[in-house]
């Protein structure tokens, strides 16, 4: 399942500043997922600055075979969890646990209360990273005083698991109730880089104009101005789009994995039963003469 995407990721390096900036659109993924999942506003808005987060994520892998996973857990949060997946090749899927939110969906508070309310001051982390049938996975937490972010979890992920000297900034937007845009960008300091580099740039990360210019969609070459880069070298620029692997087939195969006597009472229903995949919301109809094939 597969589908048409103008998304894109642009990486390049700084020699000046011996600095790496990663800038993404990933709105045509994230509304796929959206319509999909047939999202509410909150979850469909959280969605997609995970959709925005597992681009910068992808971008690591080494391999098309690769894939990494962003798995979360809100105890305090409406929300309840999340799993994000990309590629090697950037194919994202992914889900929310809760679509529908009402008491926030339908509410008028700044987007602050709703990432609050919706995902709460805690987050239980695991990041698994596959490769056929191996997998190795990182565990960790991350606390806020007043609202935990998606930029929050990236961060620590990046910073603390990978010891490596990065800022990210995530931001999406809505309209009408509707996923409108989504970028993302990390900012990367190389070992190399002077004592003061990365100070310098944290401090400009925190400039509300540099936002401003990630969500109109500014290219890599304005946003790296802004942050005082230097001229960029090795630019490279990759295609990100949704893509799931889901298929009927793998459907037969995980029903005939079931008990007999499971089966037997799901044909006893003479009914056709939907099944739908939880990472991209495709269905899947099995009729009575399906499930009697399996047997």
């Amino acid at each position: 399942m597969t589908f048409e995407s103008l998304d894109k990721v642009v990486t390049a390096f700084f020699p000046e500043t011996q600095t790496r900036l990663t800038v993404a659109n990933v709105t045509d993924t994230a509304k796929t997922l959206e319509r999909n999942h047939l999202c509410g506003p909150t979850a469909g808005l959280i969605q997609a600055e995970l959709v925005g987060g597992a681009v910068l994520m992808g971008t690591l892998l080494e391999r098309p075979e690769q894939a990494i996973s962003l798995r979360l857990q809100f105890p305090n949060g409406l929300l309840g969890g999340a799993c994000i997946e990309c590629t090697g090749n950037l194919t994202i899927r992914g889900y929310t646990r809760q679509k529908v939110i009402a008491e926030l969906d339908d509410a008028t508070c700044s987007d602050e209360e709703l990432f609050l309310k919706a995902l709460g001051k805690k987050a239980q982390c695991g990041v698994v990273t596959t490769e056929g049938t191996s997998a190795s996975n990182t565990l960790f937490n991350v606390t806020s005083d007043d609202c935990i972010t998606i930029t929050d979890i990236l961060e620590e992920y990046f910073c603390t698991s990978l010891q490596r000297s990065a800022l990210v900034q995530v931001t999406g937007a809505s309209d009408k109730g509707y996923v409108s845009c989504v970028h993302s960008m990390m900012c990367e300091v190389l070992p190399s880089a002077s004592g003061s580099m990365l100070q310098q740039v944290r401090e400009r990360f925190d400039d509300p104009e540099l936002t401003r210019l990630l969500n109109d969609g500014a290219d890599i070459h304005t946003l790296a101005q802004a942050l005082h880069l230097g001229p960029a070298e090795e630019v490279q620029e990759r295609s990100v789009r949704f893509a799931c692997s889901c298929s009927s087939e793998r459907v037969m195969a995980m029903l005939s994995s079931l008990p007999k006597a499971d089966l037997e009472a799901m044909i006893a229903e003479d009914k056709a039963h939907d099944i739908f995949c939880h990472m991209c919301g495709k269905g899947f109809t099995i009729t009575p003469e399906q499930l009697k094939g399996l047997l």
